[in-house]
């Protein structure tokens, strides 16, 4: 079936360059119409929608709010994008009623100060954060150094006296930094802390001689009622609705989140929750934490680095949190999910027929409806409905131009011998016996298998592997492969150059890897590190200090000790801390988790870093750590697109939830992906972070910004690189020409160069094309990035080695 797109070509007056229509034939993606009437729609938007807030035009009370701001951080060196996303805040809080927002920034653009400047134009006298324990004394010293006459109170601790007293009124908190009486009250709650409350034991009467359970208040019988009763349930009983539990006084504890929404609901005038998108979960404890906090404040801010997951339900509880009534007005349901991915999602159903569904009928149905489950893919709609109203986008391009270099490398390294030969052989056996399981419906080995399949290259010279799966009550050996010995692994020893390599030019590294438990492979790299001559390196295990004092200890080991190397799992570092310490970032293992492996690899890349950004990706060829290589890149790639750079294919493409991407790795290892090379899903990817901020991004500043984002593939010895540039080259502005919109280029005398109908004209002579913001000229690529009103910047789009147009 084909499908198309009418729009009404009087629209194009509102273009200031005129976008064509495209000459493909067939479907009409998504892509080709926001290149082709992107600037139509929305010059449109700004006419008709008339936005709350103009980063490009402030009003009266934009100016003054913008002065507080500029009053209140005139110590701390702050950027004009912090400012503009405050701004914007403050519009859809006061100007737009709104209750709850979300501020989405890329790691490194100053979230906290974002968020606190905010609780502090709003006048918030008491001000409620919640963030991962870690990051609890950061947010007090960031605070401190903000507002230094605020009263400050770390509530992360055990006891609820704090909570109690500002309840009572009787005693005043007590502070890290005790000022005396303060305007600012700052309270800060670990999200562990938050949830964690007292057990639950039974609380019904037992009759001793005939054991039948009973309602302590009307005496009813409860038997039949417990036995259905789910465990996760609290029991009522059914006839006065008596509480059937009661606390267990042999372990005492209180959740602070219950209690601020029993007992202090209304006494917090403003509520951040920092790394919101650890709290997406509709009945896990953190998810009821933030959902207290949320309905107990007057305000609520949202901070992330990384808001989407791919999935529309992803979203479906943080919008229920933060926006209830317009889930409402949606005529949306607390808990249905699936209707809310019916929505605004993509749901596969898959039906069963009989012989009779061939039959020749009116009206006939599809059969029987076996499954029904929700697969990667947002639509546009949740943008339009809840997104786009509620949310400030910030990258880091957005509040600095003198950002380094990022580069990002892919390193596949070809196995030895003997671990090819073992690899191969465990790996066909294994997989013949998942395709059976799957074909039976049974889904146990899926696990099993992916992380034996990750594991097993790395560690096959400090342990087998063997998986066992229980069939009925007895354990049956499924597959294994050996331990093996005397044997150099290639990948440790391309680590061992790498860091070599990078140590020599003064710079320091991390190096992050999943398996640090049951599988660890730590205390291989430290002694294949130490025996290379290079310094020992320091290690961060989960247990080696607690999660609040990383940061502080990490410091403190650098004081005593000088270290080039730091090892630890990706997901210790992933929220919170600032490392620029350490410029390269060497994945030995990836993971599956997009989450985790964005946040890690952002680390070092951050407003303060000088020194140009290495991240390594290291993977065994033809193994399935390439294949989940490939599979992240084209998650990474898309979870840009559903930040700024909006298309068909990302909005369809994205799953990083961990069980999703269990699956898609299982079909990517029975020969069922999509077939597409690492060189060409990174080279991709690399496109897209290279053209993000040209399409979304109305650059105010009168600086030119140039970006360099480099992707390299290594198979072998084989290696292929992409790099781009993005360099300045000229303005172009929107004129009327001989009764038509047209870009102009005015050049030495009295030369122009006109863009016009998707061609670029220097006098008579065709130099280049264009279509939407990208085109060529001179047959090299160049880009269009919207500066302000009718005028824009021509940038060449340069490739390593390419000469200037």
């Amino acid at each position: 079936m084909e499908t198309g797109i009418t729009v009404d070509r009087e629209t194009e007056e509102l273009s200031g360059i005129v976008p064509q229509e495209s000459n493909n034939s067939g479907d009409y993606s998504l892509k080709e119409f926001l290149n082709q009437y992107g600037e139509v729609l929305k010059d449109k938007i700004k006419r008709e929608m008339k936005p709350l807030f103009d980063p490009g035009n402030y009003d009266i009370i934009d100016q003054a709010r913008a002065e507080r701001f500029r009053e209140l951080v005139r110590k701390k060196k702050h950027l004009p994008g912090q400012e503009r996303a405050v701004l914007a805040l403050m519009k859809g809080y006061i100007e737009g009623g709104k209750r709850g927002l979300i501020l989405c920034a890329e790691m490194g653009t100053g979230k906290t100060l974002m968020g606190l400047a905010v609780a502090y134009l709003l006048g918030a006298k008491k001000v409620l954060i919640m963030c991962p324990g870690h990051l609890v004394r950061k947010w007090m010293r960031e605070a401190h150094d903000l507002f230094p006459d605020a009263r400050l109170v770390n509530l992360n601790g055990r006891g609820m006296e704090d909570l109690i007293n500002l309840r009572t009124g009787d005693v005043k908190p007590v502070s890290l930094w005790d000022t005396g009486e303060a305007s600012l009250e700052v309270w800060i709650l670990g999200k562990d802390r938050a949830k964690l409350h007292y057990k639950r034991k039974n609380a019904y009467r037992i009759r001793r001689t005939s054991g039948i359970y009973e309602c302590p208040r009307c005496a009813s019988i409860l038997n039949e009622y417990l036995e259905d009763l789910p465990q996760t349930r609290k029991p009522f009983c059914p006839h006065c609705n008596e509480p059937l539990y009661q606390p267990d006084d042999s372990f005492r504890r209180y959740a602070k989140a219950e209690y601020i929404k029993r007992y202090l609901k209304g006494v917090f005038d403003f509520f951040i929750a920092d790394e919101v998108h650890e709290l997406k979960g509709g009945t896990t404890g953190q998810g009821q934490s933030f959902a207290n906090l949320a309905s107990a404040c007057k305000r609520t801010l949202a901070l992330t680095g990384t808001l989407m997951g791919g999935y529309s339900s992803n979203l479906f509880y943080l919008l229920w949190r933060l926006m209830p009534c317009e889930m409402i007005n949606q005529s949306m349901q607390f808990g249905s999910e699936m209707m809310f991915a019916g929505r605004y999602g993509v749901i596969e159903r898959v039906y069963k027929t009989d012989d009779s569904y061939n039959a020749i009928v009116i009206g006939g149905r599809k059969g029987k409806l076996v499954r029904a489950s929700e697969k990667p893919g947002i639509s546009p709609i949740l943008l339009t409905d809840f997104l786009l109203p509620y949310t400030v986008f910030m990258r880091l391009s957005d509040v600095s131009d003198a950002l380094p270099p990022y580069e990002e490398k892919v390193m596949q390294v070809d196995m030895e011998p003997t671990q090819k030969e073992e690899y191969k052989r465990f790996e066909t056996t294994l997989m013949a016996e998942v395709r059976e399981a799957i074909a039976r419906g049974d889904r146990r080995l899926l696990g099993k298998m992916l992380q034996s399949l990750l594991g097993y290259p790395d560690g096959c010279t400090t342990r087998g592997e063997m998986i066992m799966l229980q069939e009925r009550g007895t354990p049956v050996l499924v597959a294994s492969a050996p331990l093996l010995e005397n044997i150099e692994l290639p990948k440790m020893q391309a680590l061992i150059n790498y860091l070599k390599w990078e140590i020599r030019q003064g710079r320091k590294c991390l190096v992050c890897l999943e398996h640090t438990g049951e599988r660890d492979l730590v205390p291989g790299i430290v002694e294949h590190i130490e025996n290379a001559g290079m310094k020992k390196p320091l290690v961060l295990r989960s247990e080696t200090v607690k999660a609040e004092k990383r940061e502080e200890w990490l410091i403190q080991k650098a004081k005593e000790e000088d270290f080039d190397i730091l090892i630890t799992n990706p997901r210790l570092v992933q929220t919170g801390l600032d490392l620029i310490d350490y410029p390269s970032i060497i994945f030995y293992q990836t993971g599956y988790s997009i989450f985790t492996l964005r946040q890690a690899s952002r680390r070092s890349y951050r407003i303060g870093q000088d020194k140009p950004v290495r991240v390594l990706y290291l993977s065994y060829q033809a193994t399935a750590q390439e294949k989940a290589i490939k599979l992240i890149a084209s998650k990474l790639e898309t979870a840009l697109a559903v930040e700024g750079d909006l298309t068909d294919k990302g909005l369809t493409a994205l799953a990083s939830s961990e069980s999703s991407m269990l699956f898609a790795l299982a079909r990517e290892l029975i020969g069922e992906g999509d077939g597409r090379s690492v060189e060409d899903v990174w080279a991709d990817y690399t496109r897209r972070q290279s053209r993000v901020d040209s399409l979304v991004t109305e650059k105010q500043d009168d600086d030119v910004t140039t970006m360099t984002v480099t992707t390299s593939v290594q198979q072998g010895n084989h290696q292929t690189s992409v790099s781009y540039t993005r360099v300045f080259k000229a303005k172009v502005y929107s004129t009327i020409l001989d009764g038509k919109v047209v870009g102009l280029v005015m050049l030495k005398g009295s030369q122009k160069m006109i863009f016009a109908e998707n061609q670029i004209w220097w006098g008579d002579k065709l130099v280049g094309t264009y279509e939407g913001y990208e085109g060529q000229l001179l047959g090299r690529p160049i880009q269009l990035v919207r500066h302000k009103e009718r005028e824009y910047h021509l940038y060449e789009l340069k490739q390593q080695g390419t000469p200037s147009v």
